[in-house]
């Protein structure tokens, strides 16, 4: 979309993938907003529509066999709600990347999307830009999460204590973990600190072991949690 704006550094630019589209599943089950989410992105060249359901056991299936790059996923489908849906994805092992389009916002709701596996989440009263730039970033392996979702959880951690082993990690373990939260690889890592690539895996090894991380997923939680991640749009606090 001409114009999209980049915000925060978060949105990435599909145009180092010239003339290989992005894959996208869309399970949705209001018609009107599938459909004009459906319409959009098929003007634009960064991406193909390969499926769509309104039914969560059907969004697993061809998730499944279609093997698309992103799945933007209702919470409120029926049958299979989203978070079973994710859920079920990773436990088969998929790799596509989800971007959660839900009403629900609640902090309890959004770790476990975030547990579960999730990249991104936005809720659904954002201005349909938010969404584009939130597919877009989610589809280039970045986190993205909507002004309120990231401010009822701040709200939320400023009552309870930090994540488990938090308390221990050095400031540079805290930039590592803000960097790998970001989507960014061990070599990237690496070149962004201006540290070797031995020491920046060594890093995310010790991050894993303080954090009980079992993977990037958890990696994003945390840092999530602790506000290295910068929300899409500024919060209204």
């Amino acid at each position: 979309m001409n114009g999209r704006r980049r915000q925060h550094g978060l949105i990435p630019s599909t145009a180092k993938h010239p003339g290989k589209p992005v894959t996208v599943y869309l399970a949705e089950d209001h018609v009107a907003i599938r459909g004009l989410l459906r319409n959009h992105l098929q003007m634009l060249p960064d991406y193909q529509i390969v499926g769509e359901t309104d039914d969560g056991a059907t969004a697993v299936r061809e998730c499944l066999r279609l093997k698309p790059g992103l799945l933007v996923l209702d919470l409120g489908l029926p049958g299979t709600s989203g978070l079973e849906v994710i859920g079920q994805l990773r436990q088969a092992g998929a790799t596509t990347r989800i971007l959660v389009f839900s009403s629900h916002h609640e902090p309890a709701i959004v770790r476990e999307v975030l547990e579960a596996g999730a990249t991104g989440m936005v809720e659904k009263s954002a201005p349909f830009e938010t969404l584009l730039e939130a597919i877009a970033a989610v589809a280039a392996g970045r986190p993205f999460f909507g002004a309120t979702i990231t401010q009822a959880v701040q709200q939320s951690l400023q009552k309870h204590a930090e994540p488990k082993g938090a308390n221990r990690l050095t400031p540079r373990e805290r930039e590592v973990l803000q960097q790998v939260a970001s989507g960014r690889s061990n070599k990237e890592v690496a070149a962004q600190l201006g540290i070797s690539l031995k020491t920046a895996e060594n890093h995310r090894h010790r991050l894993m072991t303080k954090l009980d991380a079992r993977n990037a997923a958890d990696l994003t939680r945390v840092a999530f949690e602790l506000g290295l991640i910068v929300p899409a749009t500024k919060p209204p606090f």
